[in-house]
Formats: structure tokens, C-alpha cells, sequence
């Protein structure tokens, strides 16, 4: 309380409360996709990850996200074969976090609940990690 009345502005140093500034893992040895609410040390299969940086979509993996009903319908028109193809779909607002994992050879949708804007992801085998805001 004395802070408060003090008059000095005072920042709060936790940063890791905002699910936005969320990171994703993936290893290139099995695949395996960690997600982190904020920057962490992960290693899978022996090898330190690092986090994947997100790009804006090109012309190769165009995020479509449209409203059906009650959902977003998120769809990526990409190959999906055992050598290409997207690993995973996540929509991540400030307060959640929903990841849905994909295979070679099942097409590239998921569906998601909306709660409020936040970001979309894709992340391509090949290409790394895709991101868009929606909402």
C-alpha cells in the first residue's frame, strides 16, 4: 500500500502471465511438440530446442480461419505427405491456449472455440512456424 501511495510508478517484472507471449518447441528428431506459456530451456532426444520464430503466412501456407457457427474453421492449403507437411495448429488468446496435432496424409483443418483475438499458428515441417491474428 505504501508503494501505491507514493506516487512512483511501479512495473510489474512478471511477464509470464499473458498466454500471448507463448513459445512452441518442436524436435527434429522424433517431432515432438513442446509449448511454453514464456521462455524456457527444453531439450528432447539429447539436442538443447530452440524457440521457433513465427512468420507472417506466404502464398505456400495461407492460414484461412472463417466462423462456422459457434467455431473457427481453420483450414491451410498445404501438401500433406510424409516429407511435408503441417505438424501442428494452435489458437492461443491471452488467457488460452488450444494446440491441435496433425499427420502426414489427414488433411490440414482443425476447428477451434473462440474466446476473444489471439493468434494463429502453423507449424510446417519443413518451413518452421507461420502466425496470423484473428479475431
Amino acid at each position: 500500500m505504501t508503494e501505491l501511495l507514493s506516487g512512483e510508478c511501479i512495473v510489474n517484472a512478471n511477464r509470464s502471465a499473458n498466454l500471448l507471449r507463448s513459445r512452441f518447441y518442436v524436435c527434429p528428431i522424433c517431432g515432438n511438440v513442446i509449448w511454453s506459456a514464456g521462455k524456457g530451456a527444453f531439450s528432447c532426444c539429447g539436442v538443447r530446442l530452440p524457440p521457433l520464430e513465427a512468420e507472417t503466412p506466404d502464398e505456400e501456407h495461407p492460414l484461412r480461419a472463417e466462423r462456422v457457427e459457434s467455431e473457427w474453421y481453420v483450414t491451410v492449403d498445404h501438401p500433406m505427405t510424409k516429407d511435408h507437411y503441417i505438424r501442428f495448429l494452435a489458437f492461443v488468446t491471452d488467457d488460452r491456449a488450444q494446440i491441435v496435432r496433425l499427420y502426414p496424409e489427414q488433411s490440414a483443418q482443425a476447428r477451434f472455440f473462440p474466446q476473444g483475438r489471439g493468434m494463429l499458428y502453423a507449424c510446417c515441417n519443413r518451413n518452421g512456424l507461420f502466425a496470423r491474428r484473428i479475431g
